[in-house]
């Protein structure tokens, strides 16, 4: 299956960080009008974040963007308006590929198993070194053994991570970390994203 939502693919995400490619993983989509399910919903989310002409700050999900972004940069002062350069080095792509109605619906076991493929096809293609996973819940109901990934244990600041390996033998980790939306400490997942990029 192909992915229903586009990833958003950052114009230097080859460079990557610390010269590794990393692939930000959100959960789902939600919409309140049928027009707005479309293929470059994943890409007008960072678009729209990124573009300080098309919405005030006062946007409640903004925050969500500008905390991931302090960890991973370690700058606790970087906002909305100076966080491109980072977007630019990451591939974002949302794995459950229908949308949801509401903030708070979760995504079905169906929904989830029905998007393994899709998320399978984005990591043979653009072959991300790390996978930044938003959330436990998404963490755990990524795909399972048939997919022949590896559990690593605590090996990343105490945090379980996964291995997938693709068909060419190259290996993705992946790691679940809280979901910037809730309860999360920017300067305390820095260590942990910094330790597990490498």
């Amino acid at each position: 299956m192909s992915p229903h939502f586009l990833p958003y693919i950052g114009s230097d995400y080859t460079l990557g960080i610390h010269g590794k490619r990393v692939m930000v993983l959100g959960e789902s989509h939600y919409i309140s009008a049928p027009e707005e399910d479309t293929p470059d919903m994943t890409q007008s989310v960072i678009e729209w974040y990124l573009n300080e002409q098309k919405s005030p700050e006062t946007q409640g999900w903004f925050a969500t963007y500008t905390k991931f972004i302090r960890a991973l940069s370690g700058d606790g002062e970087i906002a909305r308006a100076s966080s491109a350069p980072w977007w630019k080095r990451v591939l974002f792509y949302n794995f459950v590929q229908v949308p949801l109605s509401g903030a708070r619906e979760a995504p079905t076991t169906k929904e989830f198993r029905d998007s393994d493929s899709a998320f399978f096809e984005m990591l043979e293609r653009y072959k991300p070194d790390r996978v930044i996973a938003w959330g436990k819940r998404l963490y755990g109901n990524l795909p399972g053994e048939e997919y022949g990934n590896n559990h690593q244990g605590p090996d990343c600041c105490g945090l379980e991570t996964w291995i997938y390996k693709l068909r060419n033998g190259h290996e993705v980790q992946v790691i679940g970390i809280n979901h910037p939306s809730s309860a999360f400490v920017p300067e305390e997942w820095h260590k942990v994203l910094t330790s597990f990029i490498g």
